[in-house]
């Protein structure tokens, strides 16, 4: 197993101001590093503000555990969980 970075884009239903201050929380940088998980990046696309990415690094695997055990949370905050692309990438 070893270092990955995932890429995640997803849609909002509320406004990115209001994700970003739970994506930001105490609570959501706990939840995060129970997992190892390094928040890199956090943003909205400059055309269309219900389109989010996040930007991760992690052991390989944990951001799935992550997603598995937080998902119902994760999506109490206004996320679409049906609209999640992820991609991993490795430094070979």
């Amino acid at each position: 197993m070893g270092l990955e970075t995932t890429v995640v884009t997803f849609r909002i239903n509320g406004t990115f101001a209001e994700w970003k201050a739970i994506f930001d929380s105490e609570e959501a940088n706990k939840r995060h590093a129970e997992y190892g998980i390094k928040p890199l990046y956090r943003g909205v696309d400059k055309t269309d503000c219900q389109k989010v990415i996040v930007i991760h690094q992690h052991q390989e695997g944990d951001l799935d555990k992550f997603l598995s055990a937080n998902g119902d949370w994760i999506s109490t905050h206004n996320v679409d969980m049906t609209s999640f692309d992820q991609s991993a990438w490795i430094a070979d």
